[in-house]
């Protein structure tokens, strides 16, 4: 849901965003209306708001991609640095405890 169009005005922030199959028009968080291109959405706004000097053409708006707001993504660009030299796929993952060797957890006994 989160490919979209925006551009800044004093009146707030208007964007047009990917809803599915449909666009939805909104100033702010408020959505304004629903339609079924990107083009009739900047019409839509155009038309209520002729005073927010909005631009003519969406090729002037600023196009914000999907993947820049998914949070897997964001975790994909903050590991994007980190070497993973020496891992097999292939091979299980081990589990190793964060805990010292030798040392009982406290307070848990062994029923055998």
């Amino acid at each position: 849901m989160v490919s979209q169009y925006v551009f800044p005005s004093s009146l707030g922030l208007f964007r047009i965003v990917m809803h599915g199959r449909r666009w939805r028009s909104l100033i702010e968080a408020r959505e304004v209306a629903r339609h079924d291109s990107a083009e009739a959405a900047l019409d839509a706004l155009r038309q209520a708001w002729p005073h927010a000097r909005l631009p003519q053409r969406l090729s002037e708006w600023r196009y914000v991609a999907e993947a820049a707001y998914l949070p897997h993504a964001r975790l994909a660009r903050a590991t994007n640095g980190i070497r993973v030299t020496g891992i097999d796929p292939s091979q299980p993952r081990v589990r190793r405890s964060r805990r010292a060797q030798g040392r009982p957890s406290r307070g848990v006994t062994d029923h055998g």
